[in-house]
């Protein structure tokens, strides 16, 4: 299905706001005109004007912090003019406006967004304002990332690390543009995206011994183009992860060199200056005592932090281990947490697994990978992706989860497992059993389908206003004959990569496979004779 390829490059549609001079509320109307309309119907490939049966357009007034004010959504016919109003909107109040037109096949099917735009900000006032809106042609920009074979004592030089950018299509990506190529000794700890989509990364250079550690700053201009290096003076700090909130300020996770954490804000204003930060204490409670804290991952939503942790307490007789999501305001640069608003995702007493969490029933060797907040939800990528469990046991999978936070900032559970391989599949090898004799082993394979599941969810890769973009990185698994011994069977394991959308409206997946390696691993290898064997290759 081919999507509309008109261009609006002038503004599409105007907001007028008008509000009495004896009242403090005012009416703000959008209104498409009937020419616009026809131009998106229209294009100069004339198999293009039917292409969706259903076109529609959502306007959502935002306030001064870029939260949500109203939102509504309308259907769009050609030859007709389309009216939007909003009501009740306080004189005085600081307003912009976004709009974005999808088409889809019909009612239930996927939503495509072929055209997006956001205002500058006003300040309502009597009389007549006016806002403008410009709408182009949508593009999803996605970055990606290969540490596939990070640098270690035994390999020196690893597989050199890359980062790039593309554009996302059905089938793949396209346009890859490399912004660091082939770097030997380097990895790609982490990256982020302000709200104006910059782009920035935590690049680790082994073979700067003095300053290993950079933030490299990426602005968006239809892609990545120009960077900005900012280096760390502190060679005992590590920087673990990194992340933007939506009044665009920017956090890291660094460790000091004695292993404790901290959540910083960074400020990157002059490459010289290199990389200067505010220290944030976390929870003493955390911290104090016999107390042990690792962070996972975090967010923020410009006044709360939410913090993915493990946290370790213990006594003469008693060890607990858990995975908290905690809800954290702060004060003087201290978190304090709302110990009400959190949640445990998973807890251990003395090696016993508790039950009654939120992931009490998933694998031990789950992992908390990336973490979001966008308007009142949390979104959680979590993983397991493990080659060989005993007893003949394999795992390359994982999920989306999203939690609810009230304003309060408290924490509920919303829809857990989005995406879960949660049924086995069944490969055989030629193998060892338990009495030293050959036969067909059978392993139990809970393996992503990239249709509908996942092979093990690693990042978010693209923010855009109405979908989240998330790389995909695992293995399949298929039983054939040994290249060795061709009367035998081996069950051979690959790679796989994809990018996943998700589509906050719809609630629903779509993934796009991409060939060659990419994101965190590449699995190579097969199951013969003794278990799993892993190859270069």
């Amino acid at each position: 299905m081919k999507k509309t390829t008109c261009f609006i490059s002038l503004a599409i549609a105007a907001l007028f706001i008008s509000c009495s001079s004896t009242t403090d509320d005012a009416s703000i109307s959008l209104s498409v005109p009937r020419e616009i309309v026809s131009s998106v119907f229209k294009s100069s490939d004339s198999s293009a004007q039917s292409d969706y049966a259903v076109k529609k357009i959502k306007c959502t007034l935002l306030d001064k912090n870029e939260k949500e004010i109203d939102s509504q959504t309308d259907d769009i016919a050609e030859n007709t003019n389309t009216v939007i109003t909003f009501s009740g909107i306080p004189a005085g109040t600081k307003v912009s406006a976004s709009a974005t037109i999808y088409g889809s096949d019909n009612e239930n099917s996927t939503e495509y967004r072929l055209y997006t735009g956001e205002s500058d900000k006003i300040t309502v006032k009597p009389g007549n304002n006016t806002i403008t809106l410009k709408l182009k042609k949508t593009t999803t920009t996605v970055v990606l990332y290969n540490n596939t074979l990070p640098p270690t004592e035994d390999i020196p030089a690893g597989t050199p690390a890359s980062l790039s950018y593309a554009t996302l299509t059905s089938s793949g990506i396209s346009g890859t543009t490399d912004l660091i190529t082939k770097a030997s000794l380097t990895t790609i700890i982490d990256y982020c995206f302000d709200k104006s989509n910059n782009l920035y990364a935590i690049v680790y250079d082994g073979s700067n011994k003095m300053t290993p550690y950079s933030i490299k700053k990426y602005p968006y201009n239809n892609g990545y183009d120009l960077v900005t290096t900012y280096t760390s003076s502190e060679q005992a700090t590590t920087f673990d992860y990194i992340e933007a909130s939506s009044d665009g300020r920017l956090y890291a996770v660094i460790t000091s060199n004695t292993g404790t954490q901290s959540i910083v804000e960074l400020t990157l204003t002059d490459p010289a200056e290199g990389i200067k930060y505010q220290q944030y204490f976390l929870p003493t409670a955390w911290t104090s005592g016999t107390s042990s804290c690792n962070i996972l991952t975090f967010c923020t939503d410009g006044t709360n932090f939410y913090v993915i942790a493990r946290l370790v307490t213990g006594s003469d007789t008693t060890t607990t281990a858990e995975v908290k999501l905690a809800s954290c305001t702060v004060s003087d640069y201290q978190l304090t947490e709302n110990e009400k608003a959190s949640i445990i995702l998973d807890s251990i007493t003395n090696q016993n697994r508790n039950t009654g969490n939120v992931f009490s029933d998933y694998s031990e060797s789950l992992e908390y990978r990336d973490l979001c907040y966008i308007n009142g939800k949390l979104y959680l990528l979590v993983r397991d992706v493990v080659t060989e469990v005993y007893p003949n046991t394999s795992y390359s999978r994982g999920a989306l989860c999203t939690f609810t936070v009230k304003d309060n900032g408290e924490i509920a559970s919303d829809k857990i497992g989005i995406g879960y391989q949660n049924t086995p599949s069944t490969f055989y090898y030629h193998g060892l059993n338990s009495n030293n004799s050959y036969e067909n082993i059978t392993i139990s394979a809970y393996i992503g389908d990239g249709q509908s599941t996942f092979y093990g969810p690693v990042k978010f890769v693209a923010r855009k206003q109405d979908e989240l973009i998330i790389a995909d990185d695992g293995f399949s698994m298929i039983s054939e004959a040994s290249k060795d011994y061709p009367d035998k069977t081996q069950a051979t394991v690959s790679s796989k990569n994809a990018v996943v959308t998700y589509n906050l409206n719809k609630e629903s997946l779509n993934f796009v496979s991409l060939d060659g390696e990419y994101f965190e691993e590449k699995y190579s290898g097969y199951f013969y004779d003794s278990g799993f064997n892993e190859t270069n290759q």
